[in-house]
C-alpha cells in the first residue's frame, strides 16, 4: 500500500515538474520575442540618430519649445544651472 501511495505521488510531483518546464519554456520565448523586439527597435533609432543633423536635432528642439513653453524654460534653467555648477571658481 505504501508502494500506491509513492508512486502516485512520484506520478504528480513529476506532472508539477513538466509543467513548470512547460511554464518556463513559454515565458522563455516571450522574453526572446520581447528582446528581438526591442533591439530591433533600438537598432532602428540608433540608425536614425546616427543620420540626423544638427540643424534637424535644432529645428526639433524648436518646435517642442513652441509646443511646450514651460518645458523649454525649465530644461533652459537646468541646463544653464548646471553649467553654472560646472563653470563655476
Amino acid at each position: 500500500m505504501a508502494k500506491k501511495k509513492s508512486a502516485g505521488s512520484s506520478d504528480k510531483r513529476s506532472e508539477a515538474a513538466a509543467e513548470a518546464v512547460r511554464c518556463a519554456e513559454a515565458e522563455l520565448q516571450k522574453a526572446r520575442g520581447l528582446y528581438e523586439k526591442t533591439r530591433q527597435e533600438a537598432t532602428e533609432r540608433i540608425k536614425a540618430a546616427r543620420e540626423t543633423t544638427l540643424g534637424e536635432l535644432i529645428d526639433g528642439s524648436l518646435e517642442t519649445v513652441k509646443k511646450h513653453p514651460g518645458l523649454g524654460v525649465l530644461a533652459a534653467m537646468v541646463v544653464g544651472f548646471f553649467f553654472g555648477r560646472l563653470f563655476r571658481k
